[in-house]
């Protein structure tokens, strides 16, 4: 066959290359020798673990048509029922358990179950509308404490105008008490002596016009 292929310019294809398990790999079920290959894929039928080449078989053997195949996983037992020994594919809402279609018929029976595929979309349907309600109350709230730490801001600003204010009343009213004001002017001048003639007059017109 090798001649043949030469003689027709086509080459055989080459193996797969080899690549071994290593640490924290799920190592190939099928291989020999204290080396074995990474496995790829892991059949829940057969509950084992298969490397690229080892898993031919289940690709293109009719035997192996309805066995189903997962990412390679070291927790095969987990997946699959320990009662009946069949694939946790159905989901007891009841129970709320994984079980196996076995177990729908006896002690799961007539309760509330559905698909694992179907409730694992739910839940992830669930934890998404969860998510979403907290990022939006944490929105919320970040908009309410943005809104307080202006009103605070705004209060500090009209605590200083206010005191700016009062200051200068009492400084207003500390000057007339000490004799600096238009307005004690006109109190020496009519607490004292009067003026003489019109000229007093007058002076007084101008005290008074200029308050």
């Amino acid at each position: 066959m090798v001649e043949k292929l030469k003689k027709t310019g086509l080459q055989a294809a080459p193996p797969p290359a080899l690549c071994y398990a290593g640490p924290g790999d799920v190592a190939c079920d099928f291989c020999t020798g204290t080396r074995k290959q990474k496995a790829l894929m892991s059949c829940l039928a057969c509950l084992a673990s298969y490397c690229e080449t080892h898993l031919q078989p289940h690709y293109e053997s009719p035997a192996f048509k309805k066995h189903k195949l997962v990412k390679a996983t070291a927790q095969l037992q987990e997946k699959i029922c320990s009662h009946h020994d069949k694939l946790l594919e159905v989901y007891c809402r009841t129970d709320q358990q994984c079980i196996c279609y076995l177990c729908t018929m006896d002690e799961h029976k007539g309760h509330d179950t559905v698909s694992a595929a179907a409730e694992r979309t739910e839940k992830q349907r669930q934890l998404g509308m969860s998510q979403q309600k907290v990022q939006q109350r944490f929105q919320e709230r970040e908009k309410e404490l943005k809104e307080l730490q202006h009103a605070v801001e705004s209060f500090k600003v009209s605590i200083v105008d206010q005191r700016r204010h009062t200051s200068s009343l009492l400084s207003s009213c500390q000057r007339e008490r000490e004799g600096e004001g238009p307005l004690s002017n006109i109190t020496d001048h009519t607490a004292g002596n009067r003026l003489p003639g019109p000229l007093s007059e007058n002076r007084l017109l101008n005290v008074t016009d200029r308050i």
